[in-house]
Protein backbone atom coordinates (compact mmCIF):
# COMPACT_ATOMS: atom_id res chain seq x y z
CA UNK A 1 0.00 0.00 0.00
CA UNK A 2 1.03 3.49 -0.43
CA UNK A 3 1.88 4.69 3.27
CA UNK A 4 3.68 7.49 2.08
CA UNK A 5 6.13 8.84 5.23
CA UNK A 6 9.20 7.78 5.48
CA UNK A 7 9.20 4.81 7.86
CA UNK A 8 12.60 5.46 9.21
CA UNK A 9 10.82 7.69 11.20
CA UNK A 10 8.94 4.72 12.57
CA UNK A 11 12.18 4.03 15.11
CA UNK A 12 12.07 7.16 16.45
CA UNK A 13 8.04 7.22 16.96
CA UNK A 14 8.24 4.45 18.96
CA UNK A 15 11.44 5.27 20.48
CA UNK A 16 9.71 8.42 21.91
CA UNK A 17 7.14 6.70 23.07
CA UNK A 18 8.79 3.95 25.32
CA UNK A 19 10.63 7.08 26.49
CA UNK A 20 6.65 8.64 27.16
CA UNK A 21 6.13 5.54 29.38
CA UNK A 22 9.16 5.53 31.32
CA UNK A 23 8.92 9.48 32.11
CA UNK A 24 5.05 8.67 33.67
CA UNK A 25 6.52 5.81 35.63
CA UNK A 26 9.21 7.49 36.94
CA UNK A 27 6.91 10.08 38.20
CA UNK A 28 4.42 7.58 40.04
CA UNK A 29 7.77 5.64 41.17
CA UNK A 30 8.84 9.23 42.66
CA UNK A 31 5.69 9.75 43.93
CA UNK A 32 5.57 6.21 45.58
CA UNK A 33 8.72 6.63 47.27
CA UNK A 34 7.49 9.89 48.84
CA UNK A 35 4.26 8.92 49.74
CA UNK A 36 5.92 5.92 51.27
CA UNK A 37 8.64 7.95 53.29
CA UNK A 38 7.84 9.27 56.71
CA UNK A 39 10.19 12.28 56.41
CA UNK A 40 7.43 13.86 53.37
CA UNK A 41 6.38 17.26 53.77
CA UNK A 42 4.08 17.33 50.44
CA UNK A 43 0.67 16.39 51.39
CA UNK A 44 0.00 12.32 51.25
CA UNK A 45 -3.29 13.20 48.98
CA UNK A 46 -1.26 15.42 46.59
CA UNK A 47 1.18 13.11 45.73
CA UNK A 48 -1.58 9.96 46.09
CA UNK A 49 -3.51 11.83 43.03
CA UNK A 50 0.31 12.56 41.29
CA UNK A 51 0.66 8.50 41.80
CA UNK A 52 -2.71 7.43 40.67
CA UNK A 53 -2.47 9.53 37.11
CA UNK A 54 0.57 8.82 36.71
CA UNK A 55 0.24 4.96 36.82
CA UNK A 56 -2.97 5.46 34.64
CA UNK A 57 -1.18 7.46 31.63
CA UNK A 58 2.14 4.91 31.82
CA UNK A 59 -0.78 2.28 31.27
CA UNK A 60 -2.50 4.32 28.86
CA UNK A 61 0.60 5.24 27.25
CA UNK A 62 1.37 1.65 26.75
CA UNK A 63 -1.57 0.05 25.60
CA UNK A 64 -1.39 2.36 22.82
CA UNK A 65 2.89 1.62 22.05
CA UNK A 66 1.65 -2.11 21.65
CA UNK A 67 -1.26 -1.38 19.63
CA UNK A 68 1.45 0.63 17.16
CA UNK A 69 4.13 -1.93 17.06
CA UNK A 70 1.73 -4.00 15.63
CA UNK A 71 0.37 -1.61 13.02
CA UNK A 72 3.61 -0.83 12.33
CA UNK A 73 4.71 -4.55 11.68
CA UNK A 74 1.41 -4.66 9.32
CA UNK A 75 -0.28 -6.87 11.48
CA UNK A 76 -3.81 -7.09 11.49
CA UNK A 77 -5.83 -5.36 14.44
CA UNK A 78 -9.16 -4.97 16.20
CA UNK A 79 -12.03 -2.75 15.30
CA UNK A 80 -11.49 -2.22 19.01
CA UNK A 81 -8.28 -1.47 19.00
CA UNK A 82 -8.65 0.73 15.99
CA UNK A 83 -11.36 2.84 17.35
CA UNK A 84 -9.06 3.20 21.21
CA UNK A 85 -6.18 3.85 18.94
CA UNK A 86 -7.92 6.21 16.75
CA UNK A 87 -9.30 7.86 19.87
CA UNK A 88 -6.30 8.11 22.09
CA UNK A 89 -3.39 8.79 19.47
CA UNK A 90 -4.01 12.67 18.76
CA UNK A 91 -3.58 13.14 22.47
CA UNK A 92 -0.65 10.99 23.07
CA UNK A 93 0.84 12.66 19.46
CA UNK A 94 0.72 16.46 21.51
CA UNK A 95 2.72 15.03 24.68
CA UNK A 96 5.31 13.89 22.20
CA UNK A 97 5.76 16.97 19.84
CA UNK A 98 6.08 18.46 23.50
CA UNK A 99 8.99 16.00 24.86
CA UNK A 100 10.65 16.17 21.24
CA UNK A 101 10.49 19.94 21.74
CA UNK A 102 11.92 20.09 25.32
CA UNK A 103 14.77 17.43 24.32
CA UNK A 104 15.43 19.31 21.17
CA UNK A 105 14.69 16.66 18.81
CA UNK A 106 13.31 16.78 15.27
CA UNK A 107 9.83 17.25 15.22
CA UNK A 108 9.39 16.14 11.31
CA UNK A 109 10.52 12.75 12.10
CA UNK A 110 7.25 12.44 14.88
CA UNK A 111 5.09 14.45 12.48
CA UNK A 112 6.02 11.93 9.54
CA UNK A 113 5.57 8.61 11.95
CA UNK A 114 2.29 9.74 13.44
CA UNK A 115 0.98 10.83 9.36
CA UNK A 116 2.28 7.01 8.63
CA UNK A 117 0.54 5.81 11.39
CA UNK A 118 -2.47 7.69 10.79
CA UNK A 119 -2.52 6.07 7.07
CA UNK A 120 -2.08 2.67 8.38
CA UNK A 121 -5.30 3.24 10.60
CA UNK A 122 -7.70 4.21 8.00
CA UNK A 123 -6.27 1.83 5.51
CA UNK A 124 -6.75 -1.13 8.15
CA UNK A 125 -10.83 0.40 8.83
CA UNK A 126 -11.34 -0.54 4.97
CA UNK A 127 -13.33 2.88 4.28
CA UNK A 128 -14.84 3.04 1.45
CA UNK A 129 -16.49 6.40 -0.90
CA UNK A 130 -17.63 7.16 -4.04
CA UNK A 131 -15.44 9.10 -5.85
CA UNK A 132 -17.19 11.92 -6.06
CA UNK A 133 -16.85 12.03 -2.08
CA UNK A 134 -13.50 12.55 -1.92
CA UNK A 135 -11.63 15.93 -1.51
CA UNK A 136 -7.92 15.85 -2.43
CA UNK A 137 -6.36 19.11 -0.99
CA UNK A 138 -3.69 20.61 -2.31
CA UNK A 139 -0.67 22.53 -1.36
CA UNK A 140 -0.10 25.86 -3.21
CA UNK A 141 3.80 25.16 -3.46
CA UNK A 142 3.06 22.84 -6.01
CA UNK A 143 2.16 25.00 -8.53
CA UNK A 144 5.78 26.41 -10.34
CA UNK A 145 6.53 29.58 -8.34
CA UNK A 146 7.09 31.55 -11.85
CA UNK A 147 3.55 30.57 -13.00
CA UNK A 148 0.96 33.75 -13.10
CA UNK A 149 -2.46 31.95 -12.94
CA UNK A 150 -3.54 31.72 -10.13
CA UNK A 151 -5.09 28.57 -8.94
CA UNK A 152 -5.88 28.69 -5.44
CA UNK A 153 -9.58 29.66 -5.88
CA UNK A 154 -10.08 28.13 -9.12
CA UNK A 155 -8.18 24.88 -9.76
CA UNK A 156 -9.05 25.47 -13.42
CA UNK A 157 -7.35 27.96 -14.39
CA UNK A 158 -4.35 25.85 -14.70
CA UNK A 159 -3.12 26.48 -18.54
CA UNK A 160 -2.13 22.56 -18.30
CA UNK A 161 1.50 23.38 -18.96
CA UNK A 162 3.33 20.56 -17.32
CA UNK A 163 5.72 21.80 -15.82
CA UNK A 164 4.46 21.03 -12.36
CA UNK A 165 2.55 18.20 -11.02
CA UNK A 166 -1.07 20.39 -11.18
CA UNK A 167 -1.28 19.21 -14.59
CA UNK A 168 -1.31 15.28 -13.88
CA UNK A 169 -3.32 15.75 -10.88
CA UNK A 170 -6.45 17.81 -12.63
CA UNK A 171 -6.48 14.75 -15.08
CA UNK A 172 -6.68 12.49 -11.73
CA UNK A 173 -9.88 14.43 -10.85
CA UNK A 174 -11.41 14.10 -14.10
CA UNK A 175 -10.38 10.80 -14.73
CA UNK A 176 -12.00 9.68 -11.48
CA UNK A 177 -14.54 12.83 -10.99
CA UNK A 178 -13.18 13.66 -7.14
CA UNK A 179 -12.98 17.03 -6.08
CA UNK A 180 -9.71 19.13 -6.01
CA UNK A 181 -8.63 22.47 -4.70
CA UNK A 182 -5.63 23.96 -3.43
CA UNK A 183 -5.22 25.50 0.03
CA UNK A 184 -3.19 28.57 1.10
CA UNK A 185 -3.55 27.02 4.59
CA UNK A 186 -6.03 25.65 7.14
CA UNK A 187 -7.97 28.59 7.64
CA UNK A 188 -8.75 28.13 3.74
CA UNK A 189 -8.79 23.91 4.31
CA UNK A 190 -11.01 24.40 6.79
CA UNK A 191 -13.18 26.48 4.50
CA UNK A 192 -13.33 23.63 1.78
CA UNK A 193 -14.00 20.82 3.70
CA UNK A 194 -17.21 23.28 5.39
CA UNK A 195 -18.30 23.80 1.96
CA UNK A 196 -17.87 20.75 0.03
CA UNK A 197 -18.63 17.96 2.72
CA UNK A 198 -16.49 15.17 1.38
CA UNK A 199 -16.83 11.69 3.46
CA UNK A 200 -12.95 11.10 2.78
CA UNK A 201 -9.52 13.52 2.22
CA UNK A 202 -6.72 12.98 0.39
CA UNK A 203 -3.74 15.70 1.43
CA UNK A 204 -0.88 16.42 0.29
CA UNK A 205 1.58 18.68 2.40
CA UNK A 206 5.03 18.77 4.71
CA UNK A 207 5.08 16.86 7.66
CA UNK A 208 4.10 19.73 9.90
CA UNK A 209 0.70 20.39 7.74
CA UNK A 210 0.13 17.11 7.16
CA UNK A 211 0.11 16.35 11.01
CA UNK A 212 -1.80 19.43 11.74
CA UNK A 213 -4.08 18.98 9.42
CA UNK A 214 -4.97 15.49 10.53
CA UNK A 215 -5.06 16.91 14.07
CA UNK A 216 -7.52 19.52 12.94
CA UNK A 217 -9.84 17.43 10.70
CA UNK A 218 -12.24 15.10 13.44
CA UNK A 219 -14.80 12.11 12.09
CA UNK A 220 -13.44 12.13 8.78
CA UNK A 221 -10.64 10.10 7.40
CA UNK A 222 -7.66 11.51 5.89
CA UNK A 223 -5.01 10.05 4.49
CA UNK A 224 -1.67 12.08 4.16
CA UNK A 225 0.98 12.16 1.55
CA UNK A 226 4.02 14.06 2.03
CA UNK A 227 5.23 16.36 -0.73
CA UNK A 228 8.84 15.98 -2.59
CA UNK A 229 11.11 18.87 -1.80
CA UNK A 230 13.86 18.67 -4.51
CA UNK A 231 14.04 22.97 -4.34
CA UNK A 232 13.70 22.92 -0.26
CA UNK A 233 10.22 23.76 1.44
CA UNK A 234 7.70 25.94 0.23
CA UNK A 235 8.72 25.94 -3.59
CA UNK A 236 8.23 23.88 -6.10
CA UNK A 237 7.63 20.80 -4.34
CA UNK A 238 6.00 17.83 -6.28
CA UNK A 239 4.23 15.18 -5.33
CA UNK A 240 4.25 10.94 -6.12
CA UNK A 241 1.42 10.94 -8.81
CA UNK A 242 0.92 6.98 -8.28
CA UNK A 243 0.77 7.32 -4.33
CA UNK A 244 -2.08 9.81 -4.91
CA UNK A 245 -4.05 7.26 -7.77
CA UNK A 246 -3.44 4.44 -5.50
CA UNK A 247 -5.05 6.29 -2.41
CA UNK A 248 -8.36 7.33 -4.54
CA UNK A 249 -8.23 3.50 -5.74
CA UNK A 250 -8.53 2.60 -2.45
CA UNK A 251 -11.10 4.78 -1.11
CA UNK A 252 -13.34 3.67 -3.80
CA UNK A 253 -12.33 0.16 -3.59
CA UNK A 254 -10.59 -0.68 -6.60
CA UNK A 255 -7.22 -1.51 -4.20
CA UNK A 256 -7.18 -3.28 -0.91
Amino acid sequence: MFVNPVKKNNAVFIRTLFLLVFLFVLIALVALYLVQSGNIVLYKMVLNIILIGASFISCFVFMNLIIVIKLLKDKNISSLSRRWLGFSLKYIYMNMIQLTRLLKLDKNKIRGAFSELNNRLIVSSHIHVKPEEILILLPHCLQKSSCPHKITNNINNCKRCGLCDIDQLITLKEKYHTNLFVATGGTLARKIIKEIKPKAIIAVACERDLSSGIMDVKRLPVIGILNERPEGPCVNTRVNLKDVEKTIEYFIGKEE
